[in-house]
C-alpha cells in the first residue's frame, strides 16, 4: 500500500493493542480490549511528521488523544474529532475542549446522545463549535450539521450485511477523501455511505475491495448523481 511507517514508534517490552468483539445476529457488539503498547501513543508527536495538512483523533490512548488534539491545534492543522467509544474517558471539560479545537466531529447516534448527555449541549449548540458536526445513524443513514444546515444523507440498501465491524472507519475514509478534494457535504457523505455500506458486505474490517468505475457506476445507481474520481 506503500504507506509511510516512518513515525510508528516500537515499545519492546509491550504487546501491540489486542481486541475481540462478539456480534449477534442483530449486529449487536460487545467488545473486550486491552490497549498494550496503545498507551504509550501520547510519546509520538504530530510535529515529527512534515506537511501535514489534514488529520484525524480517533480512539486512542486517552493522553494521546488529548495530546494529538492540541498539537493539530497549536500547528494551525484542520483535523477531525472522532471520539467513538473513548467518549466515556472525558469530563465535559475535555470534550467541550476537542470540539473547540477541532474542525470537524463525527460520532455514530449513540455516542452523539452521550455526548449531549456529559456535556447538557443540545447536537444544534455542539454543531456551532465546529465547520461540521456528523451524526451516523447506521441502516437510517446520517445527518451533517454544517453552517446552521441539517444535511440528510440518505442510507443504502444492503443486499447482504455480512459483518458491521470496521464500517464507521469505512465511513470516516469517505469523509477525509471528500475533504481532501473539497468536495461538498452531500457528495462527502453519499461517498462515505456507500464505501460503509460496500464493507458491511463483506467480513473482516479491511478485506473489501472495489474498482474506481464500479463504485462510481454504485454511486450513480444510488443517488442518481454523477461522481468522477
Amino acid at each position: 500500500l506503500d504507506i509511510n511507517d516512518d513515525h510508528i514508534l516500537e515499545i519492546p517490552e509491550l504487546y501491540s493493542a489486542q481486541c475481540s468483539i462478539t456480534t449477534d445476529q442483530d449486529n449487536n457488539q460487545i467488545t473486550a480490549f486491552h490497549p498494550g503498547a496503545m498507551g504509550e501513543a501520547h510519546r509520538n508527536r504530530v510535529s515529527d511528521a512534515k506537511n501535514v495538512t489534514l488529520g484525524i483523533v480517533a480512539p486512542d490512548g486517552r493522553d494521546a488523544m488529548i495530546q494529538h488534539a492540541k498539537d493539530f491545534a497549536e500547528l494551525g492543522t484542520p483535523f477531525m474529532f472522532d471520539p467513538g467509544q473513548n467518549l466515556p474517558l472525558f469530563s465535559k471539560e475535555e470534550l467541550l475542549t476537542f470540539l473547540d479545537q477541532a474542525t470537524w466531529c463525527v460520532m455514530n447516534d449513540y455516542e452523539s446522545q452521550l455526548m449531549m448527555k456529559t456535556t447538557g449541549d443540545s447536537v444544534e449548540a455542539l454543531a456551532e463549535r465546529v465547520d461540521a458536526l456528523i451524526v451516523t445513524q447506521g441502516g437510517e443513514g446520517s445527518i451533517i450539521h454544517s453552517g446552521g444546515e441539517h444535511i440528510e444523507i440518505p442510507p443504502i440498501k444492503v443486499e447482504n450485511a455480512v459483518d458491521p465491524t470496521g464500517c464507521g472507519d469505512a465511513y470516516r475514509a469517505g469523509l477525509l477523501l471528500g475533504l481532501e478534494r473539497n468536495w461538498d457535504w452531500e457528495t462527502s457523505g453519499r461517498v462515505a455511505s456507500l464505501i460503509g455500506a460496500i464493507k458491511v458486505e463483506h467480513e473482516g474490517t479491511q478485506n473489501h475491495t472495489c474498482s474506481l468505475e464500479s463504485f462510481c457506476d454504485a454511486y450513480n445507481e444510488n443517488f442518481n448523481r454523477s461522481l468522477s474520481l
